[in-house]
């Protein structure tokens, strides 16, 4: 996409070689120093729309270091986003990955100034999402114990932000429709033209199965007489009649028993 290439020569002027491990390493000591400061540290650097009008423009940016609650799951996510992440920019460049993630940090940095507050989970969120489109058939264990495919998880997830969009209210709905849009620019063309390529090729099917099928319907032998052909009775054979003038055709019952086809020569023409 143009758009996307000319974003990614902007991007390049500053992209950073793994950026999830710095973001990771960054959210890993805010969670160490929660746990010695009840919290202190999120609350400094969390995203909140009033502070920053005050001046506190670091939180604008400072929020996606703020880890999840729980401190198990805190750890088995930020080594979660850290895989992701890392395998999206190996498999995409390291511009194109971080085109992705600031666009999406952008997109979530928009949702907070709308509603006054915003945290990484949508941002996760698209990264998820981009993870389980590009490698579907990949294998993640639940908790090390369950192995389940990234296409599996992805279904579930995008059924569970369906669900929300659908029975939410409009404000929620315009932050899940937000916080998609990198995913969406970045996958949507693809995904539609893919779709319109099976599309084409499930047509393309569809009439040669009604081309076969029309085949089979069509007869190639036909009785002059009675009209029978090899459809109707298989074990049947046909000749042509050499004292018919014209291509006349008939079946064993009649090619011996039948009034010979001669052609009507008008009178006008023999002049």
């Amino acid at each position: 996409m143009r758009f996307l290439d000319r974003l990614d020569r902007f991007v390049a002027k500053f992209a950073i070689k793994d950026l999830m491990k710095y973001i990771m390493l960054g959210s890993f000591g805010v969670f160490i120093m929660d746990m010695v400061s009840s919290n202190l540290m999120s609350r400094l650097l969390q995203f909140n729309r009033e502070l920053i009008m005050q001046g506190q423009i670091w939180r604008v940016i400072t929020f996606i270091f703020i880890p999840g609650s729980g401190s198990f799951l805190v750890i088995i996510s930020l080594f979660f986003y850290y895989y992701i992440g890392r395998t999206l920019e190996m498999a995409w460049g390291t511009t194109r990955f971080n085109t992705y993630y600031f666009m999406g940090l952008f997109f979530t940095i928009l949702v907070g100034f709308f509603v006054g507050y915003t945290t990484t989970t949508y941002l996760n969120m698209t990264l998820f999402l981009a993870y389980a489109t590009t490698f579907p058939e990949s294998q993640v264990n639940i908790y090390f114990v369950l192995p389940v495919k990234v296409k599996y998880l992805g279904f579930l997830y995008a059924a569970t932000v369906a669900f929300q969009f659908i029975t939410a209210g409009w404000l929620v709905r315009i932050i899940i429709l937000v916080s998609l849009l990198n995913f969406l620019i970045f996958f949507g063309p693809s995904f539609m033209k893919n779709r319109k390529r099976k599309t084409k090729t499930q047509q393309m099917r569809r009439n040669i199965e009604s081309a076969k099928i029309a085949s089979k319907i069509s007869t190639i032998h036909k009785c002059t007489t009675c009209g029978i052909t090899e459809r109707d009775d298989p074990n049947m054979e046909f000749r042509y009649c050499t004292k018919c003038e014209g291509n006349y055709e008939y079946c064993e019952k009649h090619i011996r028993n039948h009034e010979h086809k001669t052609k009507v020569i008008n009178i006008e023409d023999r002049r």
